[in-house]
Parts: structure tokens; C-alpha cells; sequence
């Protein structure tokens, strides 16, 4: 099979099980949003963003090296070996120092779930990191993406179970169970000749190991300063309880990123790094345009049908997620823009353009979100988000085609031109709302009709601004039955 029809049915596999398990997911969100109120919910939430700052602070993105240069197994032992006690540091000293930084932002509650996060996210975790990047390597994608699956219907099944007695204790209780059980299953799987090992650490391979990686783990930072530490900014500037409706409204938007966007995004890097240098600067073009044709709808019909959801399947603890949750999820479609130029600059050894656009968006969403809240509230802070990443995004593929080969107008037009559809779709589902609203529709029937009525618009619009790059998403998908992902 062709590494593009490999990374095809890896976004598939990816995609698939990604939204039946976020699905699953957002159901248990809502149960669990029943028995956790927003103050609650605020101090788990900043205990979470500590741990995976400390996790970002210490990771030098081994696995991209290792998939890169097709590493050996000493070298990927090494890694993991390095990995992994960075973590084991990291969790003793997030530990030590849960009190001050519970001080620090305000949120003093937070210490006692510092525990549970960092077990979970800076040592169980990284037992897994190694495996599952050579899995990732071998575009073994089917079964990265049923693992993670697992682990995601563990989260949920365990929180569940455990918030009629723990409260708030559950989610770090789930985090817990999705961490152990794709841990043991990566281990399990990934072939052991590839990287458990016996070996010396050798200052040689560790020196070329953090030199490559350096960038990316810059970029990592950066990446969880982007999209967690704007929640310690709304807390700063308002409370703990518009915190948790600002994080609640940001973790739905992101759902397209999350189980979409970020699985197509992981197939990228390897997919470019086994395409032959000719065929890169199409194949990066194309998955950025085909990327923003699925991804951009489900952002804008999210944000269309959002009053009408929030009324339909939150209680009135939650009201103030709506007009947030329209907001983010139209913005939020900027984001992922930028994800199939920096896979290339990765493929191509440019880490160097990651670590910039990484310092320039943590810089501008949080500069955004600060300046726009402060002059305008908490709904105004969603605004000044999606502005920041909107600019980013713009940024970014204009810098990496001048650092690249990249065609920079051909890419920025294969991203822009969904948003046309996009944009069709949200004012007549709009529009339908208002007029079933008025009629006294009951709220579950209307967002059904809503979501329906969306999908059907926006596939007819496609249809008619950009036929040819539906058709084309239609041949990729298509399965020939010669041969599976995970051989």
C-alpha cells in the first residue's frame, strides 16, 4: 500500500474511532458536569495545567527524532530511559512545590489533585512515549488509534463511576485509568526488538537527541502556554467559576481539533518523512486543503448550533458556556491551519520554524486574550483567542513558504476557500434556530433538525465552490482492499 493511501486510512481509523469515543465522551462531560459545579471544576483544571506545564517544561520531543532518522534501538532505548526519569524528576519537584503554585494563581484547592495528574501524565505516560512513536514510525495508525480509543472510554467509564463518591477527585481518577491502560497496551504491542534494549547512555546520542529536539520541546511549551494557561488568565481576571465555563467552552470547540485535526496531524509527520522530496510540496498542500474541508465545518456548525445544545443538555450551572462556546467554535477553525507546514518543516529538519511560530502564537493568543477580556469580559476573551490564532495561522504559513519551498499562495487558498461553505452553513442554521425557537420547537428535536440541516448545507455548498477537492477527499478514502495500515 502507498504511503498516501497508508496515511489516508490512518486519518480514517483515526477519525472514526476519535468521534465515537468523543461522542461517548462529551455524554459522560454532561453527566459529570452534573455532579461537579463550576468551582469545583476550577481547581482540578489548574492542578492539570501545572502538571502538563511540568510534562511540557521536560520533554524534548524524542519521538520526533526517532521517527525522522528511522532510529536504532539503543538510541530509541536511550530516549526512553531519558524521557521517562525527566518525568520522574519533574513529578517529585511539581509535587514539592503543589502549595506555592496553588498560592501563586490563586487556587489553593488545586494542591490535592497534583498527586494523581502527575502519576498519571509525568511517569505513566512516558513509559509509553517510546512505543508508541515506533508504532507511529511503522504508520501503524489502526492501531494507534484503537489504543487511544481504549484509553479515552477508560477515562470516561472510570469518572463516571467514581463521581457519585470522589466528586471533583473523579476526573483525576480517569486520567489515571486512560494512562494506565494505553501504557500497558503500547508496551504490549510495539515491538520490543526496536527499543527494550540493554544499553549505556552515550553522551554522543544524547547531545544529537536534545539538539533536534530542543526546538520542538520549545514549541511544546509554548503549545500548552497557548491553549491552557489562557484559563489561569480568565481566572486572574474574573473567578474560578467563569474559568470552568470558558475551559468547558474550549474543550467542546476543540473537539473537531482533537478527534479530527490532531489525528490527521499525527499521521503527517510521518507520512512526509517517507515521501519522496518531489511529492512533498503537493502532498503538503493537499492535506492542509483537505484538512480544513472536514475540520473547518464542524467548527462553525458547533458554533451555530451552541445556544440551542448548552439549553438542550447543561443545566442552568452552565448558561454562561453558550456565547462562549460560538465564539471559540468558529475561531477555533485557525488553528489547525498551520499543522501541515510544520509537519513539512519537521520532515525537512526545520525545527527551527516550529520553535518561532510556537514563541509568536503563545505571545499573541495570550497578549489577545488578557487585553480583549479586560476590555471586554469574559466573552470578548473567546474573541481575542480566536483573533490570536487567527493571525497566527497567517504568520506562519507565510514564514515557513520563504524558510521552505513551500507554495505559499496555493496553500493559503487551499485553506481559505472551505470557509466559504462554512460560512453559508452557519447563517442558515442560524436562521433555522430563530424560526424554530419561535415556533416552540422542543430543544432536543430543533438541534437535531439544526445539525442535520447543517450538514446537508454545507455538503450542497461544497459541492458547488469546491467539487474538485470533495472528490478528492472521496478517492482517499476510498478502500481497495490491497492490503491493511499495520503491517
Amino acid at each position: 500500500m502507498s504511503v498516501g493511501r497508508q496515511a489516508a486510512h490512518g486519518v480514517a481509523w483515526y477519525m472514526g474511532l476519535g468521534v465515537s469515543t468523543r461522542v461517548l465522551g462529551l455524554v459522560g462531560s454532561l453527566i459529570l458536569a452534573r455532579w461537579i459545579v463550576p468551582q469545583d471544576y476550577g481547581p482540578v483544571i489548574t492542578a492539570s495545567i501545572v502538571v502538563l506545564t511540568a510534562n511540557a517544561v521536560t520533554s524534548f520531543a524524542f519521538g520526533q527524532y526517532l521517527i525522522a532518522k528511522c532510529s536504532p534501538a539503543d538510541v530509541a532505548m536511550q530516549a526512553a530511559v531519558i524521557h521517562l526519569g525527566l518525568g520522574v524528576g519533574a513529578a517529585v519537584m511539581v509535587y514539592g512545590l503543589r502549595g506555592a503554585v496553588g498560592d501563586l494563581l490563586g487556587a489553593p484547592e488545586m494542591a490535592r489533585y497534583v498527586l494523581g495528574y502527575a502519576l498519571a501524565f509525568l511517569i505513566i505516560d512516558r513509559a509509553r512515549y517510546v512505543p508508541e512513536r515506533l508504532l507511529m514510525r511503522a504508520l501503524r495508525f489502526r492501531v494507534l488509534a484503537t489504543i487511544n480509543g481504549i484509553g479515552e472510554i477508560a477515562l470516561t467509564s472510570t469518572a463516571l463511576a467514581t463521581v457519585p463518591v470522589w466528586g471533583p477527585y473523579a476526573l483525576v481518577a480517569g486520567a489515571l485509568a486512560r494512562s494506565l491502560v494505553t501504557a500497558v497496551l503500547f508496551v504490549s504491542v510495539a515491538p520490543r526488538a526496536e527499543w527494550l534494549v540493554r544499553v549505556r547512555l552515550r553522551m554522543a546520542d544524547i547531545r544529537e537527541l536534545v539538539s533536534y529536539g530542543l526546538p520542538i520541546m520549545v514549541a511544546i511549551i509554548t503549545d500548552n502556554a497557548t491553549t491552557k494557561w489562557d484559563n489561569l488568565i480568565i481566572s486572574r481576571l474574573f473567578n474560578a467559576s467563569v474559568m470552568a465555563n470558558y475551559n468547558f467552552a474550549y474543550n467542546l470547540a476543540d473537539m473537531p481539533l482533537s478527534n479530527v485535526a490532531e489525528h490527521i496531524g499525527e499521521v503527517l509527520m510521518p507520512s512526509f518523512s517517507r515521501i519522496p522530496d518531489a511529492q512533498r510540496r503537493v502532498a503538503v498542500v493537499t492535506a492542509a486543503k483537505l484538512m480544513s474541508l472536514i475540520v473547518a465545518p464542524l467548527g462553525f456548525g458547533l458554533g451555530a448550533v451552541a445556544p440551542t445544545m448548552v439549553a438542550a443538555l447543561f443545566n442552568e450551572k452552565w448558561a454562561a458556556t453558550a456565547p462562549m462556546l460560538t465564539i471559540l467554535g468558529v475561531m477555533m477553525v485557525f488553528r489547525p491551519m498551520t499543522w501541515s507546514a510544520l509537519a513539512y518543516a519537521q520532515a525537512v529538519q526545520r525545527t527551527h520554524i516550529v520553535m518561532v511560530s510556537s514563541f509568536v502564537r503563545v505571545i499573541v493568543v495570550l497578549s489577545l486574550v488578557a487585553v480583549f477580556g479586560a476590555l471586554g469580559g469574559p466573552n470578548w476573551a473567546c474573541i481575542g483567542a480566536g483573533a490570536g490564532f487567527a493571525f497566527h495561522s497567517l504568520l506562519t504559513i507565510v514564514v515557513a513558504g520563504r524558510a521552505t519551498d513551500l507554495p505559499v499562495a496555493a496553500y493559503l487558498l487551499g485553506v481559505a476557500r472551505p470557509l466559504l461553505p462554512c460560512g453559508v452553513m452557519f447563517v442558515s442554521v442560524v436562521a433555522i434556530q430563530r424560526t424554530l425557537g419561535a415556533a416552540r420547537v422542543p430543544l432536543l428535536a430543533s438541534l437535531s433538525v439544526q445539525v442535520i440541516s447543517g450538514a446537508l448545507i454545507y455538503i450542497a455548498a461544497a459541492l458547488v465552490v469546491m467539487r474538485s477537492s470533495v472528490n478528492e477527499l472521496l478517492q482517499l478514502s476510498r478502500w481497495r482492499g490491497d492490503g491493511t495500515d499495520d503491517k
